[in-house]
């Protein structure tokens, strides 16, 4: 099989490259991405540019399987253009349609969605539940738009996947998540506080690897087992916890993005104090997805340097 990765080097692709370079099946990997790839191997080609360029869609027309991952995360390489709205979009959802129109029906799609396109639930959702993302949240408004055009192509006859993971830690994880994460604070919230999920990258990228060799189709849930508040992934990370006031967080959020040009989209950390609880089954029953990181905890020490548990089925 012969694969092209879209957004090679970024957070996901550091972790899914190496993979696929090692499966006997995959004779060939094009890795495409704006930044460059710090892997050589003889089954790696590698192809630096826009995901908009026609390039990747005269690429694609030639590949058995597409993973498609190019999409603008925080926004914070496009320096003062991350509140372009137009720009982002162009990337995100335009070079998502591009891609789509270049590929030939046999093509076998993995589309990389985000479990942000549900907004927010403190019952597990499944995937016929309706895409809500919050409002204002440009980042899960954008991934329910580029969900629908590939939604679109499959009425058409493409063979596409999409996965819905949930916050993505482990290793590679995007540095504002980690960031969150080593500072002690959260937001002090009226009881009960809100569960979430997260998900390992190895788990991803395993169900990745899954979905290129399976028939099934539409959207896939991706998290681990149990729930935890962000509150709670604190005091498990932290020996002392500091709780300020949701506002003072929000506001300085608003502030660092919008005057000073750092940090990610202030939705992204109110994203964190709202519920939000997937139903798995489906991953496990149609691609046989068994995690190797089922509990919070066990990912939570992962990603920040504590010993790793067994590998699990999916890592076979």
């Amino acid at each position: 099989m012969r694969v092209l990765i879209t957004g090679a080097a970024g957070c996901l692709g550091q972790v899914l490259v190496p993979r696929l370079l090692g499966d006997v099946r995959v004779t060939e990997v094009i890795a495409h991405d704006q930044k460059p790839l710090r892997i050589d191997h003889p089954k790696l080609r590698v192809l630096r540019g826009d995901i908009r360029d026609t390039a990747v869609g005269q690429t694609a027309r030639g590949v058995d399987a597409v993973v498609h991952m190019a999409f603008v995360v925080m926004e914070g390489h496009l320096g003062r253009e991350r509140r372009n709205r137009a720009l982002v979009q162009s990337i995100n959802l335009g070079g998502t349609k591009a891609l789509i129109d270049a590929l030939d029906p046999r093509t076998r799609l993995v589309h990389l969605s985000s479990a942000s396109v549900y907004g927010t639930s403190g019952e597990p959702l499944t995937e016929v539940a309706e895409m809500r993302p919050l409002a204002g949240f440009r980042y899960a408004e954008d991934k329910v738009l580029a969900e629908e055009a590939v939604m679109a192509a499959e009425k058409g006859g493409l063979s596409a996947l999409r996965l819905r993971p949930h916050i993505i830690l482990g290793a590679h994880a995007q540095p504002f998540l980690r960031g969150a994460l080593r500072l002690p604070f959260y937001a002090r919230l009226p009881p009960p506080a809100p569960p979430l999920q997260v998900v390992h990258e190895q788990d991803v990228a395993a169900a990745i690897m899954l979905a290129l060799f399976s028939e099934a189709t539409g959207p896939i849930n991706l998290a681990c087992e149990d729930q935890m508040s962000f509150e709670a992934m604190q005091r498990h990370l932290h020996r002392h916890t500091f709780a300020v006031r949701p506002q003072i967080a929000q506001t300085a959020a608003r502030l660092a993005f919008h005057y000073l040009g750092i940090g990610p989209d202030p939705a992204w950390s109110t994203g964190l104090d709202r519920p939000l609880v997937l139903d798995c089954s489906r991953a496990r029953t149609l691609l046989g997805w068994r995690p190797r990181f089922p509990k919070i905890r066990d990912i939570l020490n992962d990603t920040f340097g504590h010993a790793a548990p067994k590998r699990g089925p999916s890592d076979m």
